[in-house]
Formats: C-alpha cells, sequence, structure tokens
C-alpha cells in the first residue's frame, strides 16, 4: 500500500507559536507519532529577498512537488530539504507548512497541490492574540517585523472557513501546546484516515452536496473514532465501544444540522472542531 502523504498547512501571525508547535510534533515523533515521517517545512529559510514574492511562491511550490514526488518513489530527495533522521518511503508522511497563511487563496495553493497529487490537505490555526504576538516578535532581534506590518496582517488573516476544503482545520487559542497536547495529536492521528484531495475541477452537484460541512463533520467523526478504538485490544469492548460512539456521531450530526438550518446562526462562525471534541 502506497503511503499517504498529509501537508499540514500551519495558520497564523508571526508569532502565534507555529515552529514552535512544528518543533513540539517532532518532539512526539519517536512515541505518540512513531507511525508517521515528519517534516518541517519553514517558509522562511527558503526567502531569497533578490526575489519578486511571486516567484518565492512558485519555488516553495516546487519544492513541494520534488518531496511529494520522493515519497511516491518518482524522485531523489530534495536537497534544499533537510531529510528526516529515519526517513523511508514506506511509512506516511507529514509535511509541517510552516507559514502565516494569512491569506485563504495562499492555503488554496496547498490544497490544489494535494488535488494534483493525491494527498491529504488539513490545517491548524493557532490564534495567538495579536498582543501576544507583538510580544513574542519583540525578542527576535534581526528577524522582527515592523510592528505596523504584523498588524496589518491581523487585521487581513482569513480564518479557515466552511468551504469544503478547508473543512479538517483544528483552531489553537494560543501556543500552550501542552494544555491541548491529547486534542493535537488525536487530530494529527486522524489526518491519515481522511480522504485525499483528489476530486475533478469542476465538483458535479452530487459531490458539491458530499463535500457540505455536514458531510466534512461526519468524515472528522468517524476519523475520530478510528483513533479511539485503536487503543482498545479486546474485540468485544472495541466492538461495543463502536457501537457507543456511531451512536454518538449520529446524535451530533442531527445537532449540527439543526444548527446550520437555524436562520440566525452566522455559518461562518460554526466551529467544526467544537462538534468533533463532543467524541472526547
Amino acid at each position: 500500500m502506497p503511503p499517504k502523504i498529509c501537508l499540514l498547512a500551519l495558520i497564523g501571525l508571526p508569532g502565534a507559536g507555529k515552529s514552535s508547535l512544528s518543533n513540539w510534533l517532532l518532539s512526539k515523533q519517536q512515541d505518540a507519532l512513531h507511525e508517521c515521517q515528519i517534516v518541517h517545512l519553514c517558509y522562511d529559510d527558503y526567502i531569497n529577498t533578490e526575489l519578486a514574492y511571486r516567484e518565492q511562491r512558485i519555488i516553495l511550490i516546487q519544492i513541494l512537488e520534488k518531496l511529494i514526488a520522493y515519497i511516491q518513489g518518482a524522485a531523489d530527495w530534495p536537497p534544499e530539504v533537510r531529510r528526516p533522521t529515519n526517513n523511508s518511503r514506506s511509512c506516511d508522511y507529514l509535511i509541517l507548512c510552516d507559514d502565516n497563511f494569512y491569506y485563504r487563496s495562499m492555503r488554496y495553493k496547498l490544497y490544489q497541490l494535494c488535488r494534483t497529487y493525491g494527498c491529504i490537505y488539513s490545517q491548524i490555526y493557532i490564534a495567538t492574540p495579536l498582543a501576544s504576538c507583538l510580544q513574542a516578535n519583540s525578542t527576535r532581534g534581526a528577524d522582527c517585523l515592523p510592528e505596523l506590518v504584523l498588524r496589518k496582517m491581523n487585521d487581513r488573516l482569513e480564518p479557515p472557513g466552511l468551504e469544503a476544503w478547508e473543512c479538517s482545520s483544528l483552531r489553537l487559542q494560543n501556543s500552550d501546546t501542552e494544555s491541548v497536547s491529547q486534542l493535537i495529536l488525536t487530530f494529527i492521528l486522524s489526518l491519515f484516515h481522511l480522504p485525499t484531495a483528489l476530486t475533478p475541477l469542476v465538483p458535479s452537484p452530487t459531490q458539491t452536496q458530499m463535500q457540505s460541512p455536514a458531510h466534512c463533520l461526519d468524515l472528522a467523526l468517524r476519523a475520530s473514532i478510528k483513533v479511539q478504538l485503536q487503543t482498545l485490544v479486546d474485540a468485544k469492548a472495541k466492538k461495543l465501544t463502536s457501537m457507543k460512539l456511531n451512536e454518538k456521531r449520529k446524535e451530533i450530526l442531527v445537532q449540527f444540522r439543526a444548527k446550520m438550518s437555524d436562520k440566525q446562526t452566522d455559518q461562518d462562525s460554526v466551529d467544526l472542531n467544537y462538534y468533533v471534541n463532543l467524541m472526547k
């Protein structure tokens, strides 16, 4: 069975804690996340100020394409990317795309890449308050950004919405990973149970319905159930727990659909992760 590849976009302002989260995930490589290889692609490492912004983004996409080609057995390891200690083509890969991604269009480029190469797309939004980001940014010395730039980015930042392609999202309120460690690990482990982003460029009405927020939530709930069942050894206990969790899944979907049908509900503000967390 070919390895699965997940591109995980880390969204947030400079100083929000994206690189800290990446390092924390890398530290879990030997235990909780031992079943996948983690590659940290920090976009700042590839910035060339002599090139136009658009050219820089094209180069980063090309690097990702080379990395995907290697994992799929079609190319050598890209020399621009640090190789994992125990890299292998036989296991699944989690590629941490560490950038601000404050415009939705930036994230959509990654999704398109996943659709082209049959990868899984997901994202974590670190919603650290602006004041905390400004404080963290001020300690960066030569890498410190002008305060005005950071404030403008905050004004323009487009959080994940209810678009079908953004349904696999996790929102963190700050950079304190330890306080929500189990939430993060459960989310990461569930990613490889999700379908890949291989879909036609122009979806049919049936496919559009299949990719509705309710369908995305159902996929996420099923993935959460699968992760929880993996911890059980006894077959009878696993069967009973599966029945109980699937009943809970159906109840959550009924609750979600009722919420979405309420005319007073701001659909753009509905957080799918809230409903996924009801499974725990």
